[in-house]
């Protein structure tokens, strides 16, 4: 049966009596509400040396929950699963919380957790259970918080080491427009003396840095070609990651006879080079006849990248070069011309990659697709390669 107890609130709602200069309501606490507590181990506040007992009924040391000052009012605070997640923080281990039949509770208003912090002068803990990955993306599921109380939750979860829990909510919660409050809010209150995971930490700030950065390309949103013209030549160098439409970028703005369109893979890709025409069939058997072990763009771009331009020197027209390894170049003073950088988000990259496989490669087996997708997940730390390309083009 649901068990009813006076209720303290601090706000003014509707009284219905007056008791030792507080004012109550009747609510219910009981099974349509789980109600929950997050403790360092067993531990009664930071005083190791006492404990909650579980099962048993725990009597708070200090009870006024009138005063303003927080840490005069005393009690033990406990929340409820729409609000578990902001309050992770507060410990490693999380017990269901019962409240004796004398007990007297207290709603604190917060804006950061509305209904979200409550405290009590006596407690009864139960069935603890150790943070998991598990637990933390449930209470994701479930929660209902503010919007900037996400952001400070990304905060929590960087510094626990839930690095791609964190990304989840990234991913859902934070635009181009909101990155200003996510990161103000991810930068607050970080505790200096905290015992935090640091790498994990510094990796999340960089994805939120990534959407905030007017040149980078990142995780999750799309952000327009970085176009810059480096000098006059009748050149232009195509790049992003695969998948980002460097191709479909090509044939909706120079598919025309006033562009000469070259693929590197085309060139170079063996597959490739077989289905090729035109003149990245030519470049292909240049390359061939010219080297005895074909060049690649990781080690040798800088070498491809002046060699097709001197082999198209003969043609009267502007050379588009469509590659992903433009990031490869060791001589950043070897480009010429124009250069346009696709940023679309890697998540995208990486869907389309697989949509592309899967057009492809029509008798795919699942065998192949899983391993091709694993293969691919790289393009989540390639990316890197391609803003610091970015850094460095955008100071010549």
């Amino acid at each position: 049966m649901d068990k009813k107890i006076i209720y303290y609130s601090q706000d003014n709602y509707v009284f219905k009596d007056h008791i030792y200069g507080l004012f109550y309501v009747i609510i219910i606490l009981g099974d349509r509400m789980k109600y929950l507590k997050w403790v360092f181990k067993d531990n009664i506040g930071h005083d190791s040396n006492k404990k909650f007992e579980v099962g048993k009924v725990t009597v708070c040391d200090t009870w006024d929950p009138n005063n303003s000052d927080w840490d005069k009012r005393g009690g033990f605070n406990f929340t409820n699963e729409e609000c578990a997640l902001r309050w992770m923080s507060r410990g490693d281990t999380l017990y269901e919380v019962e409240i004796p039949e004398d007990a007297e509770v207290v709603n604190v208003k917060n804006d950061k957790t509305p209904g979200g912090i409550m405290i009590t002068n006596k407690i009864i803990l139960k069935n603890p259970q150790e943070i998991s990955e598990e637990l933390v993306i449930d209470f994701y599921k479930k929660s209902n918080l503010p919007l900037s109380t996400y952001f400070e939750c990304i905060r929590v979860l960087a510094n626990r080491g839930y690095y791609d829990i964190a990304l989840i909510i990234i991913k859902d919660k934070v635009t181009t427009d909101n990155i200003d409050l996510a990161l103000e809010r991810f930068n607050h209150s970080k505790n200096p003396d905290a015992d935090i995971n640091e790498e994990c930490h510094n990796k999340v700030r960089e994805v939120l840095e990534e959407i905030k950065s007017s040149l980078d390309i990142n995780l999750f949103i799309d952000k327009e070609p970085y176009i810059k013209q480096i000098t006059n030549d009748k050149i232009i160098n195509l790049t992003g990651q695969s998948g980002s439409g460097k191709t479909t970028y090509a044939n909706e703005h120079f598919n025309s006879e006033e562009y000469l369109i070259v693929d590197t893979d085309d060139i170079l890709s063996d597959n490739r080079f077989e289905n090729s025409t035109g003149i990245n069939k030519e470049l292909g058997e240049y390359f061939r006849n010219k080297y005895k072990e074909l060049p690649n763009c990781g080690d040798d771009f800088d070498l491809i990248y002046q060699d097709i331009l001197e082999y198209c020197k003969k043609y009267d027209k502007t050379i588009v070069i469509d590659c992903a390894q433009f990031h490869c170049i060791k001589n950043i003073n070897l480009l010429k011309g124009k250069l346009i950088v696709m940023r679309t988000c890697i998540d995208n990259c990486y869907n389309r990659t697989i949509k592309r496989y899967k057009t492809i490669n029509k008798n795919y087996s699942q065998e192949d697709l899983e391993k091709y997708k694993e293969k691919k997940k790289a393009i989540y730390s390639w990316y890197k390669y391609s803003n610091n390309f970015l850094e460095k083009v955008s100071k010549i």
